[in-house]
């Protein structure tokens, strides 16, 4: 009897967790932790019931994107350019529960390698078609256009160097749909493993602790190499897109590397701060302090990567 009342109450949280979750996603600024209810589901009745309501979710967000998606033949690839986001955070949730008994840089991989499969999936099926590209940079720049109005005359451009800059923004936003996720993700999972070990000291350790594999930074150099080579050496887009995604999304893993660092210098000097306090005034900063924001955003990947080479929490 017991065993039916506690299933009835997981169904039903799974059910409510999943349309506060979709609420949260179909508010637009929600969407960084959209994921989060999904998860918290694990603490009180396993896995598997989480899992139920990230598939749940992803329903939801499925059918209401093909219900909301553009006319015409325009409306399926820009449908599958709006799912990225949520349906690659989706899986990396999905990826983070499963991979639990794995290290941390085994469990981040796990979680990015939807995003990655999708992203490369997304970028060849746009560019095999010339017609289907264009309309959609077409659509992307009338979106650019519309944002831009209120503060610029866009008519006063002369038209080559308009679609060149709608160009390089087209370009800036694809470089960056990779990383988005993982910050997305990293704030999501670090916030989710915070209330789930919140009474635990060993988790402030493991925080403190936090490595990259030593051998990862030849290949952060080696992405970043190769950018550098890119302006000499004629690439596709498509192909600088790639790694700047990539190259980013390593940038990003040295960020979190740094700011293991800094959590454990700060308490080494007696600081009681916990992880997730300082994760939220570092964010806080980022976001409103300009200026002091730059410092933490360049900072912390370059702390991460003097790392690999000097031992700073000694």
């Amino acid at each position: 009897m017991e065993d039916g009342v506690r299933k009835s109450a997981a169904i039903r949280d799974v059910i409510i967790a999943s349309i506060a979750s979709f609420l949260l996603y179909y508010m637009g600024f929600g969407e960084l932790i959209f994921v989060f209810p999904l998860l918290l589901i694990s603490t009180r009745y396993g896995k598997g019931f989480s899992a139920a309501a990230i598939l749940l979710e992803t329903i939801l967000v499925l059918a209401s994107s093909y219900f909301l998606r553009e006319d015409g033949a325009i409306g399926f690839p820009i449908m599958l350019i709006d799912l990225y986001i949520p349906l690659s955070l989706l899986a990396a949730g999905t990826s983070w529960l499963i991979s639990e008994r794995k290290s941390f840089g085994l469990r981040l991989f796990y979680a990015l390698v939807p995003s990655c499969i999708f992203l490369i999936a997304l970028i060849v099926y746009l560019g095999r078609d010339t017609a289907l590209y264009s309309s959609v940079f077409n659509y992307y720049q009338d979106v650019f256009e519309a944002m831009l109005s209120p503060f610029l005359n866009v008519d006063a451009f002369d038209p080559e160097m308009w679609n060149a800059i709608c160009s390089a923004f087209i370009m800036v936003m694809l470089s960056l749909l990779l990383p988005i996720v993982l910050c997305f993700a990293c704030a999501t999972l670090f916030t989710f493993e915070s209330v789930l070990h919140s009474r635990e000291s060993e988790w402030e350790d493991r925080v403190a602790r936090l490595e990259l594999d030593g051998k990862v930074i030849w290949i952060f150099l080696a992405l970043w190499l190769l950018i550098l080579l890119s302006r000499f050496i004629s690439l596709p887009t498509i192909a600088v897109a790639l790694l700047f995604n990539v190259a980013l999304s390593f940038t990003i893993s040295y960020a979190i590397q740094g700011f293991s660092v800094l959590y454990y210098r700060l308490r080494k000097r007696g600081r009681k701060l916990k992880s997730y306090t300082l994760f939220l005034i570092l964010i806080a900063i980022v976001l409103f302090v300009p200026g002091i924001n730059i410092i933490i955003v360049l900072g912390l990947p370059l702390i991460g990567v003097l790392e690999t080479f000097i031992e700073l929490r000694k």
